[in-house]
């Protein structure tokens, strides 16, 4: 099932020189998303410097050199803000980890490199009492093969695609959550890897699950954020694109089995991320039929046939058309059943009004 975490407060977020948004962009989704749980950002380089004027987001969050002055602002948790190729802890970073643990400050790390993996921070944390967080840490459980089901699930599916890796999928899913929310609907965002864990303190690491179950564990991921939403935000990771990592963004593509696709780009990049010989895709209809031909049909769950392509009511445009039809959730059930042709319901005790459930599949009960 879904990993749920606390939602730690009190952070200082551990940086690499460069507070640039692909380097450190667990630091940067926290500034952007969650910036009163931050309580300064350990980066000697940059240290007693504007945050906002050096990243666009952080405005008033000091940046300081050491973990002391961090301890001094109130500090509990060290979160190693980075994103290294690999997973791997820089070793510059690390005797600012060790100086954390001997003050009994616990550490939270996304890396694939697990905190907990490395036998000198494992036994100081073990002398000090110190919880190491490992946010990719996946449950036993995790060993679900997938069947395609999430195509049965009532909720609107949007995926955020990429046509390469650090290009702003889980940024633009969290913008589009915070958008529909704040225009009634009532949409939810789904997180799939150690950023969105993170900042909601629920969801699962894909890229650690074995890559038979990977999609299977989106499946029900899906299936548990459903309950609760008439929209789903997915987070995507990577992208089929991306010589790297397509594995795991393929994974995510089949397990969601998304009703719309949201494409990430960056028209300026040249190489792919970490893959410097290999060019980054430039021209977007390529890419766009690459991500529709690699989506699983979403015919079946019982309903009419959804169609992708070029054709009608398929592609962007039947994306459109269908997203459409959604009506903000505050608007109760009155219209529910005439505007789309079918009879209005009895009665709709529940909230929200099951009315309100996307037109895509099946007609009201």
């Amino acid at each position: 099932m879904p990993t749920l975490n606390p939602v730690y407060r009190r952070l200082a977020l551990l940086t690499q020189g460069g507070l640039d948004i692909y380097r450190n962009k667990t630091a940067m989704g926290m500034l952007r998303f969650r910036p009163a749980d931050v309580v300064c950002v350990i980066d000697p380089k940059h240290a007693g410097q504007d945050l906002k004027q050096l990243t666009g987001v952080g405005n008033g969050i000091p940046i300081v050199s050491t973990v002391v002055e961090a301890i001094n602002l109130g500090m509990q948790w060290l979160v190693i803000g980075v994103a290294t190729p690999g997973g791997f802890l820089p070793d510059t970073l690390k005797p600012q980890v060790y100086e954390a643990i001997h003050n009994r400050i616990g550490v939270i790390s996304g890396l694939h490199e697990s905190v907990n993996g490395d036998p000198n921070l494992a036994s100081l944390a073990a002398r000090y009492a110190v919880e190491l967080v490992n946010l990719r840490k996946v449950g036993e459980d995790e060993n679900h093969i997938g069947v395609a089901a999430a195509r049965r699930t009532k909720a609107f599916r949007v995926l955020t695609v990429g046509t390469d890796a650090n290009i702003g999928k889980t940024t633009t899913a969290l913008e589009l959550e915070r958008h529909l929310r704040a225009r009634g609907y009532n949409a939810r965002y789904v997180p799939t890897g150690q950023d969105g864990k993170l900042i909601t303190g629920r969801g699962v690491c894909i890229d650690r699950v074995i890559a038979n179950f990977a999609s299977g564990a989106v499946e029900r991921l899906i299936a548990h954020e459903a309950r609760s939403a008439d929209i789903l935000v997915i987070e995507g990771q990577d992208s089929i694109l991306s010589p790297p990592y397509s594995g795991v963004s393929l994974a995510i593509l089949h397990g969601s089995c998304p009703d719309a696709m949201v494409l990430c780009h960056a028209p300026m990049r040249v190489e792919h991320r970490h893959r410097r010989a290999h060019p980054a895709a430039r021209d977007l209809p390529p890419a766009l039929r690459t991500h529709a031909l690699a989506a699983p049909s979403r015919q079946g769950g019982g309903g009419e046939p959804q169609h992708h392509g070029h054709g009608p009511g398929g592609g962007a445009r039947g994306a459109r058309q269908r997203a459409a039809r959604l009506r903000p959730a505050d608007r109760g059930c009155g219209a529910g059943g005439d505007r789309r042709g079918h009879p209005p319901p009895r009665r709709c005790p529940a909230r929200p009004c099951p009315c309100l459930r996307p037109p895509l599949r099946r007609p009201c009960r």
